[in-house]
């Protein structure tokens, strides 16, 4: 089982320290890595802890956007996401990875949180619209 973790903040940066040592307390729920990511603004800032059972070679996250205006970190498991997969690449989606986790990024581009209603499984999302993007 991975792990999820953002901060957010209101009155200034968070600090890399600050979501570093979040996701590295997190290690046990994913002991395969742990990856973080914080936007330009520095006013968010998104962890993930892998526990690696799909997608062994390009399933690492934060995962982002083509235009990397979205990063997203998901946990969990999404049923059928072969299917939509196929289906946002045949509508002109570049996805960088075969994890399930990347489906929810490109359906929440198309459907904002409609997306939702798509998507079969157990899951807990933490997405960011980057500022610059």
């Amino acid at each position: 089982m991975c792990a999820i973790v953002a901060v957010f903040s209101k009155s200034g940066a968070v600090l890399p320290e600050t979501i570093q040592k979040a996701t590295l307390a997190l290690r046990h729920r994913g002991p395969d890595g742990q990856r973080f990511w914080i936007p330009p603004d520095d006013r968010v800032a998104l962890g993930h802890a892998r526990l690696s059972i799909s997608d062994l070679a390009t399933g690492d996250q934060p995962i982002a956007n083509e235009d990397e205006s979205l990063h997203i970190v998901v946990n969990g498991e999404l049923y059928g996401y072969e299917a939509i997969h196929k289906e946002l690449e045949h509508r002109g989606h570049h996805l960088r990875t075969q994890s399930d986790s990347e489906i929810v990024l490109h359906l929440y581009e198309e459907l904002g949180v409609e997306c939702l209603t798509q998507l079969r499984g157990e899951f807990a999302i933490e997405l960011s619209r980057s500022q610059m993007g």
